[in-house]
Formats: C-alpha cells, structure tokens, sequence
C-alpha cells in the first residue's frame, strides 16, 4: 500500500479498519512492537512460512537465527543443544532468551518438540510439512561425527597452547561452552596474542570459540547467522577478545567471501585433520544413519573407519560405543550368514511407541530370528542391573509384540540376547538368570568373555582386528585368527 502512494500511518490505519478479512499472527512479535499480518486463507501455505522467514530475517534476527539453524542441521535437533544452535544469549537484558524463542515458534506452529523413543531425547523439529526434516537416527549421526571433531580440535589446540589446557568445553560436557552468555560448541580461554590482555598487572584471557556443523555445504545464510552470534558475544563492554572457528564439510563461494570479510576463521575438516579423516568422518555418517548401518556390513570398510577417526584422542571411547552394534552385526552375519538389519526403528500400531534394534540377524536353516541389543563398555565400567531390567522388562516385550504383528516374523523363533564387551556377574548375572522366561522368545546374553568365545568362530581378520583393538584390548585373554 505504500509502494502504490499511501503514507504508513494510512496504510496502517486501513488495515486496522479491515476487520476479520485480515488476521495478525498472535504469539510472535517483533522490534518496536510490530505485527504480522496476513488473509486468514493464507495461513499454513508454503508461501505463508516464506514470508514469515523474510519478516524475522529483517525485523526478527532471534527468531530468523533459531530458524536458519535449525534448516541447516536437517530441520531437528536436541532440544538440549538448542541455545547453541539459536545463537541468542542465555540472559541478557533487551534479548530474547532461547526459552523465550522456542515459545514463540512453537505458538505459531513453525516448530514442536518431539521425544525419540529410542533414546528419550527431546528434539526441536520443524511442524509445517514443506520443511524438510532428516531423520533423527541421521541427526544423531550427524553429531556423532561432530563429536570426533570437536575432540579433534580440543587436542589440537592444547597441543600449540592456543587455548587453557583444562578448560576447554566442548557441547556435551557436563559445564557447557558459554562465552558471553552465548553457547558455542567449543570454547576454551587463550592466553595468546593478541587474544590475551593486561589487566591490573596479570593477563586476561581471550576466547577460542568454535561451531561445527557437517550436514551441509554452508551458505552465506548460515555464516551469517554465526557472525551475529559472534557480534552479541563481543557487544558487551570490557568482553575480553573472541575469536571464532567455523567448521563444515565445505562453504559457498559467498559463504566463504562473507565469512572472510566479517573475520571469521572457516575451515573444512579437511583442512583441518587431512582428506583420509574427512572421508572417514563422511562414511562414519553413512555407517550411524538407518540407511547406512543396514548395509554396512563390510569389516574391512569398519575397520578402516574405526582406525582413521580413534587416532583423534578423547574421541575413541565415544566412536567405539556408536560403532559396537555394527561390529556386532557384522560378527554375526559373518560366522552365522543370514539377512541382517542394524539400527531399524520399528513402531508398534496399537501404542504407537517405537523401539530401535541394535542388530537383528534373520538366521537361515530355520534357526530362527536373532535380536541383540548392544551395550559397549570402557575397560573400567560394566553394565549397570538398571539398564539389564530395562532391557528385558521393556524393550524385550516391546520388540516381540513389533515383531509379531508383522507378517515375515509372526512364525519364525524369536531369541533376544543382551551383548556387552564387560562382565556380568554378581547380582545382574543373579537377576537375568531368575528372567530368562518369556512367552515365545527365547532369552540370552553374552558378556565380554563370551563375546571372545564367540569371536573365535569368525574367519575376519578385520573383525578380529577391531575387536580386539577397540572392545577387547585391556583383556588378558586375545582372539588369535585360526588361520594363524
């Protein structure tokens, strides 16, 4: 209305005056109090979320920030993560908290909180349906994978003194990566010039800070939304100086030129540790995500995986907990044939809840369907009764009625079997031996030294290799190959 002549005080008063004809979106509002406004027919259209993008973009940069991060992690993330993928600060006066975003989004239906019945994680997911939304077992790959890096840059800058050496945070540590009341997903203080200041006779420390995001090439949009987050966590007054890491698989042209230009330090993980861990960091993608770990069954293509990402210190306990189902699979398939699928998520219709199968092995000869749940243990730790009687109270139940009501499975002998590379005994060895009965399943496990028993019977030299490097190498007792 103003492009054809009307001043804004008359084009807003025709508007107030426009009655029921136009509707203003409750629940989110933007700098000086405006409003959005749109035909009631509008709303829900794809055109609808369009606009709503444009307007945060230029009169909303919290809640454009929450969105654009969100878009660029796949459209779901761990609601826990979220402050760091929003960028606002934790509190601040002025700023709108991530609480606070998450509302707002949520009252307009632009986003909705989920819980994954595999891992009881919350998660922030896109609601409109023309948003593309990954998967969260891909999700969750996705960040295993970052993980390696994080970990990767942790030593790598302990290693040239580029930041305090017991005070790097990383995103899963139990005390976050706050800087300036922003949460990064790496952060550690830095007594390096010029990052390091006087003050009243000692030096102040400066920042390291770091995101890292490996689902997409990042475009001009995504460095845009972390160089605000730096902007707010170097606005205040006396913020000692920060100095941002940006980290993807690879950037646009104008991703690149934008982040140059603003002083942010882009890097690919290629650049960063080497082609051969890049690749490995792509295919350790690949091997986490549904899609990648039923067919992933080829132990040579593990263990170079396996052996690639564990020389990244700090990252190996984490890697090789990811990993054990599929060297799980791939043992079973190897030394008793059959069909395998590993990491499937089943749902049951008549609840509605949904289980995730580590490894499901369909056996030839009649021997029946082989279910395993996977539980990997460092060498200090064993499995806990809490996490046995969850197993064989919940998911065993759960798992035979999915099974079940599927037609492939109905009349095939169904076992269930608990598998950790740690000892059972004492009273979790006492509790499964007392519930080993279940109405038409049977009930199994094996611990570490029945897993090497087992492992006995493989012909791979690989499987043997990565078994006993990364699960069974603290154990006095080694699987030697036959051949040998």
């Amino acid at each position: 209305m103003v492009k054809a002549g009307l001043s804004p005080a008359a084009a807003r008063q025709r508007i107030a005056r426009a009655g029921d004809s136009v509707t203003r979106l409750a629940g989110l509002r933007f700098a000086h109090n405006a409003r959005f406004f749109f035909l009631s027919e509008q709303f829900g259209r794809p055109s609808f979320w369009k606009a709503i993008e444009k307007a945060c973009k230029s009169h909303g940069p919290s809640y454009w920030g929450a969105i654009i991060g969100l878009k660029a992690r796949g459209g779901a993330f761990p609601l826990r993560l979220f402050p760091g993928l929003c960028g606002a600060p934790l509190a601040r006066k002025g700023q709108l908290s991530p609480e606070r975003i998450i509302e707002r989004l949520q009252a307009i239906h632009m986003v909705e909180q989920i819980t994954d019945e595999a891992s009881g994680e919350r998660f922030v997911v896109f609601q409109p349906p023309q948003y593309r939304t990954a998967k969260i077992s891909h999700i969750r790959a996705q960040l295993a994978a970052e993980d390696v890096v994080l970990h990767g840059m942790k030593e790598w800058c302990r290693r040239l003194g580029l930041a305090s050496f017991e005070r790097i945070r990383l995103r899963n540590d139990e005390e976050p990566p706050v800087v300036s009341s922003i949460t990064w997903d790496f952060s550690g203080p830095s007594y390096a010039r010029p990052l390091a200041q006087p003050l009243k006779g000692t030096l102040r420390p400066g920042f390291i800070v770091a995101d890292v995001n490996l689902g997409k090439i990042l475009d001009s949009n995504e460095v845009a939304h972390f160089v605000r987050k730096h902007d707010l966590a170097s606005g205040p007054r006396n913020v000692a100086p920060i100095m941002p890491f940006l980290v993807a698989d690879g950037f646009t042209a104008t991703g690149f030129s934008l982040a140059r230009q603003k002083g942010v330090l882009a890097t690919t993980t290629a650049q960063m540790f080497g082609e051969e861990v890049a690749k490995a960091l792509r295919d350790l993608i690949n091997l986490l995500s549904n899609a990648g770990a039923t067919a992933a069954v080829n132990p040579e293509h593990l263990e170079r995986v396996m052996g690639s990402l564990t020389k990244i210190e700090g990252a190996a306990h984490n890697l090789r907990g990811h990993l054990f189902e599929l060297a799980v699979g791939a043992l079973v398939k190897d030394v008793e044939g059959g069909f395998l699928r590993a990491g499937d998520e089943l749902k049951e219709f008549r609840t509605g809840r949904a289980a995730e199968i580590d490894v499901l092995l369909d056996r030839p000869d009649d021997k029946g369907v082989l279910v395993i749940e996977c539980k990997s243990k460092s060498p200090t730790s064993r499995i806990g009764l809490p996490e046995i009687q969850k197993w064989r109270e919940d998911r065993v139940p759960l798992l035979r009625s999915i099974l079940r009501s599927r037609s492939s499975f109905a009349d095939k002998k169904l076992t269930f079997e608990l598998w950790t590379n740690a000892p059972i005994a004492g009273a979790e060895l006492e509790w499964l031996e007392n519930h080993r009965s279940e109405e038409g399943c049977e009930i199994g496990w094996r611990d570490g030294e029945a897993m090497k028993a087992y492992l006995e019977k493989s012909t791979s030299k690989s499987l043997i290799k990565i078994m006993n490097e990364h699960y069974f190498r603290h154990a006095l007792v080694r699987v030697i190959p036959s051949q040998q």
